[in-house]
C-alpha cells in the first residue's frame, strides 16, 4: 500500500508544480508586439503603425456632403477620397510594458500629429427645423469610428456656417448589428433626410440597399468596390461615394520587420472573420508576406470571446499584425490586457 500512496502524492505534487508554472505563464504574459493598421487602436495595444487618422477622414467626407448639399454635386461623379500620407507614429507605453525596445532608426522617422484643426461651429447645428437633414449611421462605438463621425460633424458645420445654413444631425449607432443597420437606414429613407452619412462597411451597405435616390457619403470602408458600393473608385456611378480608410498594409508589414531589426520572421495575422474589409486587407497582408519571404501564421476570430484562443494560437510569432478591424478595435484594451496577461 505504502508505494502505491507515495506514487499518488508524488502526481498530486507534479501536477501542482505544472499547475503553478502554467498560472506564471499566464500571469507574465504573451509580451509579443502588435502592429495595428490604424492609429487609435495601436494606442490602445499596439507599439507603432503607418495609421491612417480617422478624424481627417470625417473631415473629408464632411467637404464632400457639404458639396452635395450646398452645391449640387453629382454624388455618381464625386471621387472616392483617402488619406494621401498616413502618419508614423510609435506607443513607447505599450512598448515599455511588453519590454521591447523600439529602434532608434523608427523612432527618428516618428511624424508630428496629422490631425486637421477645424473648429466646430455649435450654432450651425440645430435639434430641429435645419436646412438640412443628415442621417449619421455608424456601425459600433469606438473610437475610430467616433473620430470618423466627430470630424464630419465638425467640418459640415464649419461649410453650413460659411454657407449661412443650418443642419440637423440625426445620429445613430447600431452596436454592431446587422438587424439595427438595416433598420437605421429604412428609418432615415422613411424620413427622407437629404443626406445619409455612413461610417464602416455595412452600415454603407445597409444604407445604400435601402436607397437609390438619398445621397449616401460613406466613410471608413476599406474596398468600396468589393463591397459593391461603387462601380469605380473615379467614377463611383450612382448615389453612393465616399471616404476609404485604406491603410498601406504593405507599409505595416515592413515596419515590423525594421522594429524586430531582422528579415527572417513570423507575423501572426489576426483578424475578424466575418468582416470583409479586414479580410481584404489579412489578403493584402499575406501576399506582400510572401512576396518579402516573411513566414506569417492567420487567426480569425468571430468575437472578443476568441481573444485569449488566438493569442494561444499565435504565441510563438514575432509579432502579430492587426488590420483596420471594428470588432478588435472595439476589444483593444482586451487584447492588449490579454498580451501582457492582464486576463
Amino acid at each position: 500500500m505504502k508505494p502505491k500512496i507515495s506514487r499518488v502524492l508524488i502526481c498530486i505534487l507534479v501536477g501542482i508544480i505544472l499547475l503553478g508554472l502554467t498560472s506564471c505563464g499566464r500571469e507574465a504574459g504573451y509580451n509579443i508586439p502588435i502592429v495595428c493598421g490604424e492609429t487609435n487602436m495601436n494606442n490602445a495595444c499596439g507599439i507603432a503603425t503607418y495609421g491612417v487618422n480617422y478624424y481627417n477622414l470625417g473631415v473629408k467626407a464632411g467637404d464632400m456632403a457639404a458639396d452635395i448639399l450646398l452645391e449640387g454635386a453629382d454624388v455618381s461623379k464625386m471621387p472616392v477620397q483617402f488619406d494621401p500620407n498616413p502618419a508614423l507614429s510609435v506607443n513607447t507605453a505599450v512598448a515599455e510594458e511588453i519590454g521591447f525596445k523600439i529602434p532608434e532608426g523608427v523612432l527618428a522617422k516618428v511624424t508630428d500629429d496629422s490631425t486637421l484643426d477645424v473648429t466646430r461651429v455649435d450654432s450651425a447645428i440645430v435639434s430641429s427645423g435645419g436646412d438640412f437633414t443628415v442621417g449619421i449611421l455608424q456601425l459600433v462605438q469606438h473610437v475610430a469610428l467616433d473620430e470618423a463621425n466627430r470630424g464630419f460633424q465638425d467640418q459640415l458645420s464649419v461649410r453650413m456656417a460659411a454657407a449661412g445654413k443650418t443642419v440637423t444631425i440625426l445620429s445613430e449607432n447600431a452596436a454592431g448589428e446587422q438587424s439595427n443597420n438595416i433598420t437605421i437606414a429604412e428609418t432615415f429613407v422613411g424620413m427622407k433626410v437629404d443626406l445619409i452619412y455612413t461610417i464602416a462597411t455595412s452600415s454603407s451597405q445597409a444604407a445604400a440597399a435601402a436607397t437609390e435616390e438619398i445621397p449616401i457619403v460613406f466613410c471608413a470602408v476599406t474596398n468600396p468596390i468589393e463591397a459593391g458600393l461603387v462601380e469605380s473608385l473615379e467614377t463611383p456611378g450612382r448615389n453612393v461615394t465616399g471616404v476609404s480608410d485604406i491603410n498601406p498594409v504593405a507599409d505595416q508589414i515592413d515596419l515590423i520587420a525594421e522594429l524586430l531589426g531582422k528579415e527572417k520572421i513570423t507575423i501572426g495575422l489576426l483578424y475578424t472573420a466575418s468582416e470583409t474589409n479586414s479580410e481584404y486587407q489579412i489578403r493584402l497582408a499575406k501576399q506582400h508576406c510572401e512576396a518579402k519571404g516573411y513566414s506569417y501564421v492567420v487567426k480569425g476570430i468571430n468575437d472578443l470571446n476568441d481573444i485569449q484562443n488566438a493569442f494561444i494560437a499565435l504565441k510563438d510569432v514575432d509579432a502579430i499584425y492587426i488590420p483596420t478591424d471594428n470588432v478588435l478595435a472595439s476589444g483593444a484594451a482586451t487584447v492588449h490586457s490579454i498580451n501582457i496577461g492582464g486576463q
